[in-house]
């Protein structure tokens, strides 16, 4: 059994462990990302990986340095801004998934991701695209505009089929910034 730590002294962090069966494989697991709807694929397939080697290694420096080795090749991934993977790749480890219960003109004035989403959704492909209810929103959260909530942040994942001139005009008026500085033409 695995019992995760808090990062806090004197603070236990409840209903969060994995369970194993004596062949090594995974009989139970609660409270990690892996099990919850909305995290981003990244985590989810870094925690399935890393599961397995949490029994390899007859000491806990064995097991910390088989459990390294696949923290290094993620922390790799991220050091390189996942420039060694196809761009529909990193897409898919990096974007999130909202569906909208209700039509977008039902939220009034209301902000979150999936909203900004939609919006920006109706403006490059046209209303008609989100006028009914159950919308999927699928969009990656930018660090642009700096300092800006992250609501303003949610770029529809979309945009980045769009045709190379659309898709720089609209980056560039959400984003506030250039994209040509920063993003590479093909």
């Amino acid at each position: 059994m695995i019992l995760p730590t808090s990062k806090e002294e004197d603070k236990n962090l409840k209903k969060r462990y994995a369970v194993f069966n004596h062949d090594g494989s995974l009989a139970e697991l609660k409270g990690f990302e892996v099990k919850r709807r909305g995290e981003l694929k990244l985590i989810k397939i870094f925690q399935t990986q890393i599961f397995k080697f949490f029994l390899d290694g007859s000491t806990l420096a064995e097991c910390y340095a088989a459990v390294a080795t696949v923290a290094d090749r993620w922390l790799d991934v991220l050091y390189q801004h996942g420039k060694t993977m196809a761009d529909d790749e990193l897409i898919d480890l990096i974007c999130e998934n909202k569906s909208m219960a209700k039509t977008l003109e039902e939220y009034g004035a209301q902000k979150s991701t999936a909203i900004t989403t939609a919006r920006r959704l109706a403006e490059f492909l046209g209303e008609q695209m989100i006028k009914d209810k159950g919308l999927n929103c699928k969009y990656i959260i930018s660090s642009r505009p700096r300092n800006a909530p992250v609501a303003e942040r949610a770029i529809p994942v979309a945009i980045f089929s769009a045709a190379e001139d659309v898709k720089r005009h609209f980056l560039r008026r959400w984003l506030k910034d250039d994209p040509a500085r920063w993003i590479p033409a093909k």
